[in-house]
């Protein structure tokens, strides 16, 4: 049986945007939408708060990450999570037992951690691992095992998930594309100083970002 682990996934997951579709109008106070679910911005802020307080933990000192980049990352995983959720109600599964224990783990080593700064970690770098477990819990309910369960899973979730009205703000810069996050300019937008060019780039610099007003960088 294939282990998964939660932790130490972070620091290859820091800089990494993640998000869902393109996007029509939305009303205010709503970040995203998922079939008939919606992400309020208010959870998107409070789990990206929590979030960039642990992730000022796992950073080296001196490094900054723009706070774009950290909103993007917490509203594209919640959204992937969102489909996620309902991909796996409607194959009437639930995650395979491995990711029930990659939680578990993570809680154990994150123990130090407040309530709100774990259910975070788990919410936004989980998410991968997440939809890996259900997928691979769809391939066994196929009579699939192991690799190919997983498979099975993944082009099931892919076929599900074209059908489906998965649409994030244009604010947040991400896209989930055949079922993985990515970034996507979708700014209305643009920085015309130095500084916010290159806090903001595709790969940022977190010298730059370092000189944004604390309101817009985590670190």
């Amino acid at each position: 049986m294939t282990r998964i682990r939660l932790i130490g996934l972070a620091s290859a997951s820091i800089l990494l945007l993640t998000g869902c579709g393109s996007v029509p109008a939305f009303n205010p106070g709503v970040a995203a939408r998922v079939g008939d679910e919606t992400i309020s911005v208010n959870e998107v802020d409070d789990v990206s708060t929590s979030f960039c307080t642990y992730v000022e933990g796992q950073l080296q000192q001196g490094q900054v990450l723009a706070g774009h980049y950290l909103r993007g990352q917490v509203a594209g995983a919640l959204a992937l999570r969102a489909a996620v959720d309902q991909f796996a109600d409607e194959q009437g599964v639930s995650a395979a037992d491995d990711y029930a224990q990659a939680v578990d783990q993570a809680k154990g080593q994150l123990g130090s951690l407040p309530d709100d700064q774990v259910q975070a970690v788990i919410d936004v770098q989980g998410v991968t691992l997440y939809l890996q477990a259900v997928e691979r819990s769809v391939g066994e309910e196929q009579g699939a095992s192991g690799d190919a369960a997983t498979k099975a899973g993944e082009q099931e979730f892919l076929a599900w998930l074209a059908d489906q009205d998965v649409d994030i703000d244009p604010r947040f810069g991400v896209s989930i594309d055949k079922g993985v996050t990515t970034p996507v300019d979708t700014s209305l937008s643009y920085g015309l100083g130095d500084t916010t060019k290159k806090a903001d780039a595709d790969q940022p610099d977190t010298a730059y970002a370092a000189l944004l007003p604390e309101t817009q960088r985590c670190g």
